[in-house]
């Protein structure tokens, strides 16, 4: 696997949705995002119709990869809010040097540049879910294959709600 900034190359009316997230072994953290375009249909929705956006045949899946990571937070997207003194953020995926999750950290913990290292803010925007990530090292971001994208689906679906 190679290290890189977690910017993808998707197209501009791409999304990312959340397939699985979790801890391979302590203190590391991996999270699997799907990408996602419109779809063709028209929904009904509470602020009226809307296309909605699905992983299809061609969506390609990534993974990122965290070795220990000092913090991480999930949020409901729906709740999200743009923090003060900071432009919009455009990008399904990035780095921030400056951020209140930055801030919670340094005053929750006792991590700090000095240790581990310097400590930098990773996001990944979905379509429901808000990850934020502290840690002193960038993630290790990998494309999956068709067929690890099929097994990811079956063994653990998001987005569905127990009957």
């Amino acid at each position: 696997m190679t290290t890189i900034t977690p910017r993808l190359d998707l197209s501009p009316e791409s999304s990312l949705l959340l397939l699985k997230i979790g801890e391979p072994s302590n203190n590391d953290l991996s999270v699997i995002v799907i990408e996602a375009k419109p779809g063709t249909g028209v929904i009904e929705t509470e602020l009226g119709p809307a296309n909605p956006i699905e992983a299809d045949a061609t969506s390609r899946a990534f993974e990122f990869i965290w070795w220990n990571y000092v913090a991480y937070s999930v949020r409901n997207e729906s709740y999200w809010q743009q923090e003060a003194g900071h432009p919009p953020e455009a990008a399904l995926t990035g780095v921030k040097t400056a951020s209140a999750f930055l801030v919670y950290v340094s005053a929750t913990t006792f991590a700090t540049d000095d240790y581990p290292g310097r400590l930098m803010h990773w996001f990944l925007n979905t379509e429901w879910h808000c990850i934020d990530v502290v840690s002193n090292t960038a993630p290790e971001v990998r494309e999956l294959s068709p067929a690890e994208i099929l097994r990811v689906q079956m063994a653990a679906p998001i987005g569905q709600r127990p009957s």
